[in-house]
């Protein structure tokens, strides 16, 4: 981390409290909402062995991860002002950029799988007899899998001193912060 004053602690702009509030609500609200659907995805057999059913399951299942490892952080942090996760700062430093590389592995692959589904139905409504022909549930599996290694492969370069893990007061979280060629590279994938 490399954050010159070693500062884990929010912002003044930032009203803690209130952001957690809404940060708990919205997190309720998507562990509802996320869950109900999963569940009503899993009763209905008979889909399983279509494609899009695969593909929107798993954009359930990768946005039910942020709900549970991601915003439980953010509501800490906001809730308390600081970064509590640690008691010196070598540890606060190496949760920091633990929390990081989670975070960032589980938006990637929350984005991988809107994307993934957004394609699915593209090609489903543009080219329906090429799509049948081509894409079976298999196949929908296999990209699945390729985009949850895709995900946490892309967030390792931090990791082995290819960049830096910080504290964001105004994000209320740990990130990694990329200049222009790593941007580059995280946008090419």
């Amino acid at each position: 981390m490399e954050d010159q004053n070693n500062n884990f602690t929010l912002g003044a702009d930032i009203n803690g409290p209130l952001l957690a509030a809404v940060i708990s609500i919205e997190m309720i609200g998507g562990l509802i909402a996320n869950s109900f659907v999963l569940i009503l995805t899993i009763c209905h057999i008979k889909t399983w062995k279509q494609p899009s059913t695969i593909f929107l399951t798993n954009m359930l299942i990768s946005n039910l991860l942020i709900v549970l490892f991601v915003m439980p952080f953010a509501i800490l942090t906001c809730s308390s002002g600081q970064w509590l996760l640690g008691k010196t700062v070598s540890e606060k430093e190496a949760t920091c950029k633990a929390n990081a590389y989670t975070n960032m592995s589980i938006y990637i692959i929350a984005t991988l799988s809107l994307v993934l589904l957004s394609f699915d139905r593209y090609f489903f409504i543009v080219k329906s007899f090429a799509y049948q022909k081509h894409m079976t549930s298999n196949k929908a599996v296999i990209i699945i899998i390729i985009s949850w290694i895709l995900g946490p492969a892309l967030c390792t370069p931090p990791l082995y001193g290819l960049g830096t893990t910080e504290f964001s007061n105004i994000l209320v979280s740990a990130y990694l912060p990329l200049t222009k060629n790593q941007a580059l590279l995280y946008t090419c994938y």
